[in-house]
C-alpha cells in the first residue's frame, strides 16, 4: 500500500521521467545547467569583490559618530544579532548538516540554506546610483565591499556598510519567510484542491504583500535600518525616519514569493524545479545559488536602481549613525540624496590607473 502524502509535502511538478531503477531521468529542458551557469557567474564576482573588500583599507567598521541608540534599542538590536546568528547556526544543523551526516546527501532546504546567504553581496545595490537607504551603524559591521563594485556612483563608498546580520538573516529571516509562504500555499492548495497555479501564486503574492510590510516597518522601527531618501510622495509615514516607500515593499514581496517558489515547487524526485537535471551536489547548490542571484537581480536590485534614481531629499531628525554614507547630512542635508544631487564617479578599481 502506497503510504498517504503529508499535508505539507512537496508541491509535485512532472519534470522527470521514472527510471527503471529508481534515479530521475534527466530531462531535457538542462534548467539546472542553465541556472547553474548563471550561479557561478554571480558567486565569481561576488568572491572577487569579497577578496578584495577584506584584503582593503575599507575593512573596518563604520563610525556611528557622536548620537547614542535609545537604550530598548540597543537591547533589541542585541537580541537581534546574538538570537538571530543562534537561530541561522540551527537552521544550518537542521536543515544541512543533520540530514547530510544521516543519508549521506543534501536536502534542496539544507543547500537552500548554504546558499541564501550568498545574496548578501546583491544587498547593497539599492544605492548604486544614489544613497536612499541606510543601515544603522551600531550594528556588527566591516564596512562593505561597495568601492569594489565596478562602477560605483553613490557619494562615500567607503563609508558604505552591510551589518553581518543583514547576512546572516538571509538564513533565519528570509528562509523563515520562505517557509510561511510555502505552508500557505500548500494550505490554500488543500483547501482548494481545483486552484489554478496563477491564481495560487496570486493569493500567494497578496499574502506575501502582508508579510513584507509587517517585516519591513518592523524592521525599521527596531533601528535595523531605515529609508531616508525615499520617494516621499509613495512612502507610508512620508517625511518622518520611519518612511517606507509603498514601492519597497511591493519589490519585496515580488524577491520573496519567487525564492519561496524555489523552495515550494518541486519535481518528481522532491528536489527544486530549478534543480531539475543536476547530476550532483554541487551543480545542485550552484542552480539553486542561480536562482536566487537571477530572481533577486530583476525582481529587487533593479528596480531598487531605479528607485535611488528617483529618490528625495533626505528627511530631516535622522541620526548620526544613519547618515555615515553622508557626512554633510549635518549642515547640508539636501547634499546626501534627490533630484540635482550629481552622480558620483570614482576611480574604476576592475581597471589599472594612470
Amino acid at each position: 500500500m502506497t503510504p498517504a502524502k503529508p499535508d505539507n509535502a512537496p508541491t509535485r511538478m512532472n519534470t522527470t521521467t521514472p527510471h527503471p531503477f529508481g534515479a530521475p531521468a534527466k530531462p531535457p529542458s538542462g534548467l539546472a545547467g542553465a541556472f547553474a551557469w548563471i550561479g557561478a557567474g554571480f558567486l565569481a564576482v561576488a568572491a572577487w569583490c569579497w577578496i578584495r573588500w577584506a584584503a582593503s583599507a575599507h575593512f573596518r567598521p563604520v563610525d556611528p559618530g557622536p548620537d547614542p541608540l535609545p537604550q530598548w534599542q540597543y537591547w533589541v538590536l542585541l537580541m537581534l544579532q546574538i538570537g538571530g546568528l543562534l537561530a541561522a547556526l540551527y537552521c544550518l544543523w537542521h536543515y544541512t548538516l543533520r540530514p547530510r551526516l544521516r543519508s549521506g546527501t543534501f536536502t534542496t532546504e539544507g543547500l537552500l540554506c548554504l546558499a541564501l546567504p550568498t545574496v548578501w553581496f546583491q544587498d547593497l545595490l539599492f544605492a548604486y546610483p544614489q544613497t536612499w537607504m541606510a543601515y544603522n551603524a551600531h550594528l556588527w559591521n566591516m564596512g562593505s565591499w561597495a568601492a569594489e563594485m565596478p562602477g560605483w556612483m553613490a557619494q562615500h563608498p567607503e563609508n558604505m556598510l552591510e551589518p553581518f546580520v543583514t547576512f546572516y538573516g538571509y538564513i533565519f529571516w528570509m528562509f523563515a519567510c520562505m517557509q510561511l509562504i510555502s505552508t500557505f500555499m500548500h494550505a490554500l492548495r488543500k483547501r482548494l484542491p481545483a486552484i489554478s497555479q496563477a491564481a495560487l501564486l496570486w493569493y500567494a503574492f497578496l499574502f506575501t504583500l502582508a508579510l513584507d510590510m509587517m517585516v519591513e516597518e518592523g524592521a525599521i522601527r527596531i533601528g535595523w535600518y531605515a529609508i531616508p531618501g525615499g520617494w516621499r510622495a509613495v512612502s507610508l509615514f512620508a517625511g518622518t525616519p520611519y518612511q517606507l516607500p509603498l514601492p519597497e515593499f511591493l519589490f519585496g514581496a515580488v524577491q520573496t514569493l519567487s525564492f519561496a517558489s524555489v523552495l515550494h515547487f518541486r519535481g518528481e524526485d522532491g528536489r527544486s524545479f530549478v534543480e531539475q537535471g543536476a547530476r550532483n551536489t554541487g551543480v545542485r547548490y550552484l542552480a539553486l545559488a542561480g536562482a536566487l542571484h537571477l530572481f533577486f537581480f530583476l525582481s529587487f536590485s533593479m528596480p531598487s536602481l531605479w528607485s535611488g534614481l528617483h529618490s528625495d531629499r533626505w528627511v530631516d531628525g535622522m541620526p548620526s549613525y544613519f547618515t555615515a554614507m553622508c557626512p554633510q547630512y549635518r549642515t547640508r542635508p539636501e547634499a546626501c540624496g534627490g533630484p540635482g544631487i550629481p552622480a558620483y564617479r570614482p576611480p574604476d578599481v576592475w581597471l589599472p590607473q594612470p
